[in-house]
């Protein structure tokens, strides 16, 4: 009876440490409404390599946002691969995230942004809103808007929804470009990983 004992708590040592190391889950809009998101798990090993991404003790402001831009490109190949070898279909992880919207493509990046934040690995910027941009030509661009908390600077983070594991880019909000909403509201509190504020 002893024996059996212990191994039933080697077991489940075992166990409980192999989900210290595996990645967190991740919300993954696939349908239009997003009603049911999949949650997909981040691999060990991705999860590793982010953690790597963010290792430098001391980063700038810059830095972070060049760390965001890679770990949202590893994670996002990462999950798409996972689904893909899921999935009944015979679309590839490519096809699959060149055929979902951009609206959702948006919706993911948020849900891994939240992921990086309650994890601590980001810590210069929080997530603001996700919003939709209009030049004076009329040419829409969609992105989320990021504060440094730093110095208050705001940022556009806008998604390269080409190919999968394309780096995105983050670039500086200018004031002047008209909004759908009125988003900016500089003493507002942070908004992290509220589904609530996309793209309407």
């Amino acid at each position: 009876m002893h024996l059996k004992f212990k191994t039933l708590l080697i077991i489940t040592l075992l166990l409980s440490s192999y989900k210290a190391i595996a990645g967190p889950l991740v919300k993954v809009c696939l349908d239009d409404d997003c009603k049911k998101p999949a949650k997909v798990e981040i691999s060990e090993a991705c999860w590793s390599q982010v953690k790597d991404v963010f290792s430098s003790p001391f980063p700038t402001v810059k830095d972070e946002q060049d760390n965001i831009l890679t770990s949202i490109s590893l994670i996002e190949s990462d999950l798409y691969l996972s689904i893909a070898k899921q999935s009944t279909e015979t679309k590839n992880a490519n096809d699959l995230y060149t055929s979902n919207s951009t609206k959702n493509n948006y919706r993911n990046t948020k849900h891994i942004l939240g992921i990086l934040l309650d994890h601590h690995m980001v810590k210069h910027h929080y997530v603001r809103k996700t919003i939709t941009q209009k030049s004076w030509i009329g040419f829409e661009s969609h992105g989320l808007l990021l504060q440094s908390l730093t110095d208050s600077s705001l940022y556009i983070l806008e998604s390269n929804n080409t190919d999968l594991g394309t780096s995105g880019i983050i670039k500086n909000y200018k004031k002047g470009t008209k909004q759908k909403s009125d988003l900016i509201k500089v003493n507002t509190p942070p908004i992290i990983n509220n589904d609530d504020n996309d793209f309407e």
